[in-house]
């Protein structure tokens, strides 16, 4: 402690920054007033490192000040927090805490844009604040988070203005946010934003679409096959296996047949991830279809199948395993299946 105390008070940045690491390994109230004070360093790199080490081991006697410190910085971003990382530790801190005063603080941080010039192009760099702060809202179970969480989960603004390769990234990743702290709100009423986005996905991108199927399965929407099936149409091969995979975590009795119908225009992962999805579902309507479809047509289905069955003690199992170990037309299936079987 009395290095860590020395350090932080030396004029050399690189001596702070070992302080807050030496910190970082320390917990109680010592540690944590120290770090504190390192919160308000000069250099945003060593503030960061400190907001980042109290994101993991502050408890509630440091939460009042670091309230005030992130509103501090939320009053002037571009000069006092470039970049957004000291607000993005802080708002992790406030969720893993459960801490409710900071409620203002996050709706403060939930609507943060700020552009900076990032490689000569203007560019939004709050992006992963608004996520944190999402997430951190759902956690603390903010009255009223639910509106504020909803307008993130449609926001498109969060991009760089000149475009780029990072634009799509930095414009989906609070939305994806906005979907998990749904589900981590537990509100029956997000069911509502969560079905306009995936009715009326124009537009959206799949890991978004993805976050709000996840989120209304975790909610138990009695009608999730409404808003799921739809998708098995989808052109985009990943998202058709992600809502086979979601449709199966519902256990509707419908689901072995849908699955079986997606499997049909899947190839390559995506069909792969389709019939593993038929083996989460343990039922008899299930094993039944994954047995069907080794009698497919398609090479790629009964490998998939194979695969699926690997090292399966179910008696049934390893019986289609070996039938299809000497008699499948396909050599690839054949070895593929010898080397499924379990060990004896």
């Amino acid at each position: 402690m009395e290095d860590a105390v020395t350090l932080l008070k030396s004029r050399r940045t690189e001596d702070r920054i070992r302080a807050v690491t030496l910190l970082a390994r320390l917990a109680g109230p010592d540690g944590q007033v120290m770090l504190l004070e390192a919160l308000q360093d000069r250099s945003n790199y060593v503030a960061t490192l400190a907001a980042e080490a109290l994101g993991r081991i502050a408890d509630e006697s440091a939460a009042r000040a670091m309230v005030e410190r992130f509103l501090f910085l939320s009053e002037d971003g571009l000069k006092r927090d470039p970049g957004c990382h000291i607000r993005a530790h802080l708002a992790f801190a406030f969720g893993r805490l459960e801490y409710t005063p900071a409620a203002e603080a996050l709706r403060a941080g939930i609507r943060t844009e700020q552009i900076e010039p990032v490689g000569g192009v203007p560019f939004d760099t709050a992006a992963h604040l608004r996520a944190n702060c999402a997430l951190a809202l759902a956690q603390i179970h903010a009255p009223d988070a639910l509106r504020d969480i909803t307008l993130l989960l449609f926001d498109t603004s969060g991009h760089a203005i000149g475009g780029g390769p990072n634009a799509e990234l930095v414009k989906v990743e609070p939305r994806k946010a906005a979907a998990q702290a749904m589900a981590r709100l537990g509100n029956p009423n997000a069911l509502i934003p969560l079905t306009l986005k995936l009715v009326y996905p124009e537009g959206e991108a799949a890991e978004v679409l993805q976050e709000c199927m996840q989120a209304i399965v975790e909610l138990e929407d009695p009608r999730a096959l409404e808003l799921l099936t739809p998708y098995l149409q989808n052109p985009d091969p990943h998202l058709v296996a992600y809502a086979a995979l979601m449709i199966a975590q519902t256990r509707a009795p419908e689901a072995p047949g849908l699955i079986r119908e997606a499997v049909q225009r899947l190839s390559g992962d995506p069909l792969r991830a389709a019939v593993l999805a038929l083996t989460t579902l343990r039922t008899e309507e299930a094993h039944a279809v994954l047995h069907e479809l080794a009698g497919e047509e398609r090479e790629a289905v009964r490998l998939a199948v194979v695969d699926a069955l690997a090292n399966s003690q179910d008696a049934a199992d390893r019986k289609l395993l070996r039938h299809l170990a000497r008699q499948d037309r396909s050599a690839a299936v054949r070895r593929a299946a010898q080397q499924a079987l379990p060990a004896d």
